[in-house]
């Protein structure tokens, strides 16, 4: 793992060493949970107000957080569920925050998608403009986004990896936040749009919510994630 020059560049010296065979890892602070493949090492460099973790071994590299969202952070766990899709710019804007990955500030976005398979909806993006090509991914909860970026040094093609990585963030609260987004009524723009369909409790819950934004701007780029 190659992140350890992170230390400069986010200016906090709390660390914590990860259990290559532990699967299941949780943050300190509680904020962030994933499942860490076998060897993986985890680093904690931030935790308040962002949540910072270096996670990877000496070919593979991920940087995972949780940046709080002033703007879904009265919002249920419902519409969470359904935060819009981010724009290439919006993408472009998070990837430059990441300086040790885009030092020169010149993320592309070279591919995105929406995954909606599993019950919190995952969005996906590739990227261009680092050292090697970079994949990322955003989830959202009430008040936070859930993020991580990832590359490889060298070895075998790590993308079934990272994509199994992806799915795997969370947080603690995920059974709760899950409870009570099934428990939640379904939006009647939604059920308007499909009449003919399940009754409206059993309608998946995936309109998206207007004007849902990242909370990281080019504008306050030094004082985001990176």
């Amino acid at each position: 793992m190659r992140g350890l020059a992170l230390a400069a560049v986010i200016g906090v010296g709390m660390t914590l060493g990860g259990v290559a065979a532990a699967r299941e890892w949780t943050s300190p602070n509680g904020r962030i949970t994933f499942d860490a493949p076998s060897g993986w090492v985890m680093e904690v460099r931030a935790s308040d107000p962002q949540t910072v973790v270096i996670a990877g071994n000496a070919n593979n590299e991920c940087y995972v957080l949780a940046v709080p969202n002033a703007g879904t952070a009265n919002a249920t766990p419902g519409a969470a569920r359904r935060m819009a899709t981010p724009t290439p710019e919006q993408w472009t804007s998070v990837a430059n925050a990441m300086r040790p990955m885009f030092p020169s500030q010149n993320a592309t976005v070279t591919g995105q998608s929406s995954d909606s398979t599993g019950f919190w909806p995952i969005q996906r993006a590739e990227f261009s403009g680092a050292e090697r090509p970079v994949m990322g991914a955003l989830q959202g909860r009430p008040g936070v986004d859930l993020m991580a970026f990832c590359w490889t040094y060298g070895g075998p093609d790590a993308t079934a990896t990272y994509e199994s990585f992806f799915r795997s963030l969370g947080t603690p609260n995920d059974a709760a936040l899950q409870a009570a987004a099934a428990a939640e009524p379904v939006p009647q723009a939604q059920a308007a749009a499909a009449p003919e369909q399940q009754p409206a409790e059993e309608q998946p819950q995936r309109r998206q919510r207007r004007g849902r934004g990242l909370t990281v701007e080019p504008s306050n780029a030094a004082a985001s994630p990176m």
